[in-house]
């Protein structure tokens, strides 16, 4: 169960004077079929320790915690509070060992596809794995979460939960605005509220099949399980995930196909016929550059986006329309 000590009341990246106690089974109650971490919750001691707070709140789920002053300088918290996200991957790295978070930021305002599924992929993983998400947000007077004061709150908080039926994610809220303890937030607005800030959540240790030779990771493991991964057109990964030639983007081999990503277009797949034409015009670095778009059907054959034009297949004749944009 969880277990709540009081505190002092707050203001700023803060609780307020409300002094009531969050039920947290009242709110699971909410739920249909749950996930949630078993944390130790201590609300924030001071108006500008809601990283440390949220920080000690991530390190209870698997230990036992140091002192929100002690992380405070660890994380080398100021009156101003903790400039980044990456500060809290850090000290949880320090305590859990390197690599067990990372930081992710999303600085798309709203967020693009991508990170929003992203985000929720990262969640569920980290839960799943008994790893709390910490989430640095922005909220504004007309987007609060429950309690919240009518204006912009600049704070840090954490995620211990998830519900997939519902889309809700369960927050442990070291403000404790108007006693808000413990609360169900809809993720689509979670997925509004990080935004131009970021989060750290555990590493994605991604996804190894059967009979493969390599894994996939990250974004690129994303897009491969939404593709239906082990058991998707693709097949088996035959190569761990490597970076492109250019130095720009990434990408992962399978039995039928490839999947490249870099930071400004997205991860998308590229196979079959489509993607012998594109390699022998010199993959990314040629005059069609990264795909843009999975394969989809036209009449009488396929097509593929990339970011300087497109590639349709023919399947009467097997041969190709290049389109490539001047």
């Amino acid at each position: 169960m969880l277990r709540y000590v009081a505190v002092l009341a707050l203001v700023a990246c803060s609780a307020d004077t409300d002094e009531r106690s969050a039920s947290s089974a009242d709110s699971l109650d909410k739920a249909h079929s749950w996930k949630v971490l078993n944390i130790e919750y201590r609300a924030q001691e001071t108006g500008y320790w809601c990283g440390p707070a949220s920080t000690r709140i991530a390190l209870s789920a698997r230990q036992s915690p140091p002192s929100q002053g002690a992380l405070a300088n660890e994380l080398g918290t100021t009156v101003e509070g903790t400039d980044w996200i990456g500060q809290v991957t850090n000290v949880l790295n320090a305590h859990f060992g390197p690599g067990t978070y990372e930081t992710h930021e999303m600085p798309n305002d709203p967020p693009t596809p991508m990170q929003h599924d992203m985000l929720w992929t990262d969640i569920v993983h980290s839960i799943d794995q008994g790893f709390v998400v910490v989430a640095n947000i922005w909220a504004p007077a007309n987007n609060h979460p429950p309690g919240y004061p009518n204006y912009l709150i600049k704070h840090y908080f954490t995620v211990i939960g998830y519900n997939p039926d519902t889309r809700e994610v369960f927050i442990a809220d070291p403000a404790r605005f108007q006693g808000n303890e413990t609360y169900w937030l809809r993720f689509d607005q979670l997925a509004t509220l990080i935004p131009p800030k970021g989060y750290t959540a555990a590493r994605l240790i991604g996804t190894s099949c059967p009979g493969g030779l390599g894994t996939s990771v990250g974004a690129i493991d994303v897009k491969y399980r939404q593709l239906g991964g082990c058991g998707s057109f693709l097949g088996v990964p035959i190569k761990d995930e490597q970076g492109t030639p250019d130095g720009i983007g990434r990408y992962s081999v399978f039995d039928h196909g490839s999947i490249y990503w870099t930071p400004a277009t997205g991860a998308w797949e590229v196979h079959g016929r489509i993607r012998d034409e594109w390699k022998a015009r010199n993959w990314e670095v040629g005059p069609l550059g990264y795909p843009i778009s999975d394969e989809s059907d036209v009449t009488g054959g396929k097509r593929s986006t990339f970011q300087h034009g497109t590639i349709t297949w023919r399947a009467a004749t097997d041969d190709f329309d290049v389109q490539i944009t001047p």
